[in-house]
């Protein structure tokens, strides 16, 4: 069982300025999809640790959709025409979060920062959330947590 697991939400390209707003939509989105079934508790401390790396694929238009805390896993010729479906290139990505209180990642603040960094990337068909996974094996520079996201269709 992967870290959140538990919890339901579609990424959805939309860039959220204020948490409380992201929230509530969450809130309201795990009693729409799960009903009585529903567990939110958006302060519940999920990772104790003040930076993570979060690897995950998506399909992007050029050099230009890669942000600034991202890294690209494999770099060889990934923007090789070959390589395109429609103008969009397949990549994979490992991007370095950091706790905004600078000790660890409430389920909220985590949830947060993935549907903005991905705000900017097309997913295809595999817009939902289906947790983290932590790879206790390999950490990447700096000794952070490496978790890998597993989205679904």
């Amino acid at each position: 069982m992967g870290l959140l697991s538990n919890i339901v939400w579609a990424f959805n390209n939309h860039h959220y300025n204020d948490i409380e707003d992201f929230n509530k939509e969450v809130a309201h989105y795990q009693t729409l999809i799960l009903k009585e079934k529903a567990i939110w508790d958006a302060n519940q401390i999920v990772i104790n640790a003040p930076e993570i790396d979060i690897c995950y694929e998506a399909w992007i238009k050029g050099k230009e959709d890669i942000l600034s805390n991202e890294t690209v896993t494999d770099e060889d010729d990934i923007f090789n025409e070959d390589n395109s479906d429609d103008g969009l290139f397949q990549v994979e990505f490992c991007a370095r979060l950091k706790a905004r209180n600078g000790k660890q990642f409430t389920a909220l603040e985590l949830l947060f920062q993935l549907e903005n960094q991905l705000a900017n990337k097309d997913l295809g068909d595999h817009v939902f959330f289906e947790g983290l996974t932590s790879n206790d094996a390999e950490k990447q520079k700096n000794g952070a947590p490496l978790y890998f996201m597993y989205l679904g269709s």
